[in-house]
């Protein structure tokens, strides 16, 4: 993919690509159950890449424990200013994430999770990429050096290898990993996009719409790690949406995904 074709036919559907680099990024987390790894991932994020930070916008929801709602307050006094803790009005992860990417106002937005399952050491990754490319999409892979997965069953595995090769062959993309979710973005792309997912295949919807607009997706090698902590709210039977939303955002015109 070329970026001035990605800028000629996004603007042709009327999304003003973005002037300028990257200036600051703000990191979407939201979180449920999960305490301890709340604070590791925020402690890491400002470590490994906090001066790059603008904010953390944590998504709450009528799920999300006492325990993780004290959490929330105990780290909004330690780092003063750049914790904004948003309650979610839509349902699901894909609602929470959609919340969190419209409240963005850094110049770019990490899309994250705090369960442990990415990497925040990666984030410093991200952002240098996205100032090398900062009108692209920046997107961590389980997948670019080989399998990275750490106590993921032997046959998920396998389906998962299977499922991104499907889709990069459907859509004709050198893309290893569409369904990680792991990425940072321009925020004025992001949020110029028409959203439809609420669920978790919003996680893949977010990376398809982009690639049919022809924006420049590269990615970086990142390891996956099973969460230690809390309890994953991905069923089996989601995974199924998964499959129509790639088909749905592959036969739609280009121009039905902008507002």
């Amino acid at each position: 993919m070329k970026i001035n074709a990605a800028q000629e036919s996004v603007s042709k559907h009327g999304y003003d690509r973005q002037e300028g680099g990257f200036e600051s990024a703000s990191v979407v987390l939201p979180v449920i159950n999960e305490v301890r790894s709340l604070y590791q991932t925020i402690d890491a994020i400002f470590e490994y890449a906090g001066e790059n930070i603008l904010e953390v916008i944590i998504i709450v929801c009528h799920k999300t424990t006492a325990e993780v709602l004290s959490a929330c307050n105990e780290l909004r006094e330690k780092y003063a200013g750049r914790i904004r803790v948003i309650p979610q009005k839509l349902p699901s992860l894909g609602g929470a994430l959609r919340e969190g990417l419209l409240a963005a106002r850094g110049s770019h937005v990490i899309v994250m999770f705090s369960d442990g399952e990415s990497d925040p050491r990666s984030v410093g990754d991200l952002i240098s990429e996205a100032r090398r490319n900062p009108e692209g999409i920046i997107s961590a892979s389980r997948w670019l050096k080989g399998s990275s997965f750490e106590g993921y069953p032997a046959v998920k595995t396998l389906l998962n290898y299977l499922f991104q090769k499907v889709f990069s062959l459907l859509y004709w993309e050198n893309i290893t990993d569409f369904t990680f979710g792991y990425r940072i973005y321009p925020v004025p792309l992001i949020q110029a996009i028409e959203w439809e997912e609420i669920g978790h295949s919003f996680v893949f919807e977010s990376i398809l719409k982009p690639l049919r607009l022809n924006v420049n997706v590269l990615e970086i090698p990142s390891a996956w790690k099973a969460r230690s902590e809390g309890e994953s709210q991905m069923k089996l039977y989601k995974y199924f949406r998964y499959l129509w939303i790639g088909l749905k955002v592959r036969i739609t015109q280009r121009k039905r995904f902008l507002k």
